[in-house]
């Protein structure tokens, strides 16, 4: 049994172990989901991210949820809350594959995650495309639905800040105050950096790819018209 999936095992003794959570009832009028699952996902991340990374995702679902109510769309709390506590999983070595993105290594986490709750192929897969595509063409993430697009917009707004006027002051520091960021900017971009100095070429085409080029010496550097010439083609 590989490392992601003995930790993933473990999960099934979340009922008790989820709650180490403790997650607050509701954060900025947002509803922080109480269901076995949500609270087993909740306890999964809690137990293998470092505590910044676990606020970044508990920030993610919190965010996501304000921007959504913001445009008027309902979606599935559960779901939506499991794709953002699990998605940035395959930024952690236990759940690395050899060659994969961490978007793919994430995807491919939670929804064994979803499996081994006993949830259906489909849910797996709605879970797969939102950590997927979490950092991907909005307009494909947006495509997948209001689970993919409130992961997509809870991490972005961690990452980058959310747009001027798009929530209120008050909101930010409610979420700021239960889920504190824990010195995110420079551990994040340690985790990152750390991700691509062990798989330099694993983001090629993806929003990693610059970091990888910049902080990794020797990481791949092609273009669409290096690829075109190379091709096995005579002419």
């Amino acid at each position: 049994m590989t490392g992601a999936a003995t930790l993933l095992a473990r999960a099934g003794l979340a009922a008790n172990s989820a709650l180490q959570a403790n997650l607050p009832a509701e954060v900025a009028g947002v509803t922080q989901p109480r269901s076995e699952l949500a609270l087993a996902a909740a306890g999964f991340a809690q137990q293998n991210c470092p505590d910044f990374l676990f606020n970044h995702c508990m920030r993610t679902f919190t965010f996501g949820a304000l921007l959504l109510q913001r445009q008027r769309l309902s979606f599935n709390a559960d779901t939506a809350f499991v794709a953002s506590a699990l998605h940035d999983l395959g930024l952690l070595q236990p759940f690395e594959s050899p060659l994969g993105s961490f978007e793919i290594d994430g995807a491919d986490a939670a929804e064994k995650f979803m499996l081994a709750h006993h949830r259906s192929a489909a849910e797996g897969d709605q879970v797969w495309h939102a950590v997927e595509m979490h950092d991907g063409r909005w307009a494909l993430t947006a495509r997948q639905g209001p689970e993919a697009m409130l992961v997509s917009l809870g991490a972005g707004a961690d990452v980058y800040g959310p747009d001027p006027g798009e929530l209120e002051p008050r909101q930010i520091a409610d979420v700021l105050a239960a889920f504190p960021r824990r010195q995110f900017k420079q551990r994040f971009t340690s985790l990152l950096i750390a991700h691509c100095e062990r798989k330099p070429d694993s983001q090629r085409g993806s929003w990693l790819e610059g970091v990888c080029r910049r902080n990794v010496p020797g990481a791949k550097e092609d273009s669409v018209e290096q690829r075109i010439a190379a091709a096995t083609f005579p002419e």
